[in-house]
């Protein structure tokens, strides 16, 4: 799993264009946030059957994280430009869908 976060006062997008991996359609299709921890995130082939292991170790980063810089906001991105040897897409997003419940659960808002 690579992983590259900004802590940005205001953070912005919006999907141009759809690509043969991505959700169909794209949901949300724009966005638009403040004081958030943006989380770049990229699942890829040697990350298979160590879900459990990055899982505790990304939610463990994002609570100090978040803790140390007071925001309790956190979007999770799906960034596959980070590797170039991407997990299935199928896993990846149930892996991000957990990741975004099991952040809930610790109190901070998820996107």
């Amino acid at each position: 799993m690579r992983v590259l976060q900004l802590h940005c006062s205001e953070f912005r997008y919006k999907v141009l264009k759809e690509t043969p991996v991505a959700e169909h359609p794209p949901h949300p299709r724009e966005g638009s946030y403040e004081d958030v921890l943006v989380c770049f995130t990229c699942f890829e082939k040697r990350d298979v059957g160590r879900e459990e292991e990055i899982m505790e170790r990304f939610i463990e980063n994002i609570k100090v994280d978040t803790g140390r810089i007071k925001c309790e906001t956190v979007l999770l991105y799906p960034y596959a430009h980070l590797s170039h040897e991407l997990g299935s897409p199928r896993r990846a997003k149930a892996f991000l869908n957990d990741l975004k419940n099991r952040l809930s659960e610790e109190g901070l808002e998820v996107h």
